[in-house]
């Protein structure tokens, strides 16, 4: 399904080319994807929804498990709302909101560039309950990274959540749907999907999971998840996007001056730049930021506001196997063919 609004063609051909050899490489079984172009949206399936125990037709509405972009999608768009509404400014220390947790140089900004060098091993991660993963989690130490280094970790997400469990008083995932999902009207974006509209994922213990969140973290702590669990689709993930490009400017939940804060490096010069929440590239004519951000299952989103365009790509790379290593260097020469494309537009 192939479709274009206001009767201009969208030239990203390299890239669209390289999307579809995905499937037809057979690295992926199936994609649904989007370009954005200012009023232009350019929108197409190709593949299957599952190939395992049995091949099933993919759907343009299909909705997908989004992994990591429940961090930037969910979690901190109820973040980004308080601090819009200046309840807060981000430089509060995590040690204010989880007293349990010690060391009170981490802020709140630390958590969303990823800096806050909290890591270490959970033993036995995955066959921890709720309140044990979350204890283990608030005790983590603070290495030498600290400011030093970006390191992506679900943690500092896992923590911010809990932050906003705090302050508004119910699950992260629970405020995201009141604060953030149900205000911009979007009806297939949900923690609770209906599996039959769910594209299935991996092949766990023997099933396939369908409508429930392939992360095991998300699994044990649902609704505290604040790193991942959000399942959407295509068209909802378009209405999104308009918001941050500033093409809908009433449909975040916060102002366009918020937003515009996104697409700016908030870490120290000698630090790998990143934004709140999202990571960063840079147009190679112009140099300024364009804001993305992936999930493991096999989803990204790249935004440009300045030129107001974007893509949108949902895979379900991790059926029935997550052990794929090719999809990976395909994602990033996508990524990189977008932005070289996106260049070359006026």
């Amino acid at each position: 399904m192939n479709f274009i609004k206001d009767d201009i063609m969208i030239d990203y051909l390299a890239t669209q080319n390289l999307i579809e050899s995905m499937v037809t490489s057979r690295v992926v079984p199936g994609v649904n994807y989007a370009f954005i172009k200012g009023k232009q949206v350019f929108t197409s399936t190709v593949g299957f929804a599952s190939i395992y125990p049995q091949i099933t037709q993919l759907s343009p509405f299909a909705e997908y498990d989004l992994a990591s972009l429940t961090k930037v999608l969910a979690t901190e768009n109820v973040l980004l709302k308080l601090y819009d509404q200046g309840k807060l400014n981000f430089t509060e220390p995590l040690h204010k909101f989880i007293p349990e947790f010690k060391d009170e140089r981490i802020r709140l900004f630390h958590l969303l560039t990823h800096t806050s060098g909290i890591r270490g091993w959970i033993p036995n991660r995955d066959k921890l309950g709720h309140d044990e993963l979350l204890d283990a989690i608030i005790h983590l130490p603070v290495t030498d990274e600290f400011n030093t280094k970006m390191r992506y970790a679900d943690t500092n997400f896992i923590l911010l959540g809990l932050v906003v469990k705090t302050i508004l008083g119910r699950p992260v995932q629970e405020e995201a749907m009141k604060e953030v999902i149900e205000p911009m009207g979007l009806k297939h974006t949900t923690f609770y999907p209906k599996p039959s509209e769910c594209v299935p994922t991996a092949l766990v213990n023997g099933d396939v999971l369908q409508g429930m969140p392939h992360d095991p973290k998300a699994r044990q702590l649902t609704s505290d998840c604040g790193s991942a669990g959000l399942f959407s689709s295509l068209d909802d993930l378009i209405k999104i996007s308009k918001g941050y490009l500033g093409l809908d400017k009433d449909i975040l939940p916060y102002s366009q001056n918020t937003v515009s804060l996104l697409f700016d490096n908030k870490n120290p010069s000698n630090v790998k730049p990143r934004s709140w929440g999202w990571d960063l590239r840079f147009d190679p004519k112009y140099n300024y930021p364009i804001i993305l951000h992936t999930g493991f299952t096999g989803t990204l989103i790249i935004l440009d506001r300045i030129k107001q365009s974007g893509l949108i790509m949902l895979t379900n790379r991790v059926h029935p196997s997550g052990h794929n290593l090719i999809f990976l260097a395909l994602r990033e020469k996508i990524i990189q063919s977008f932005i070289e494309e996106n260049s070359k537009q006026n």
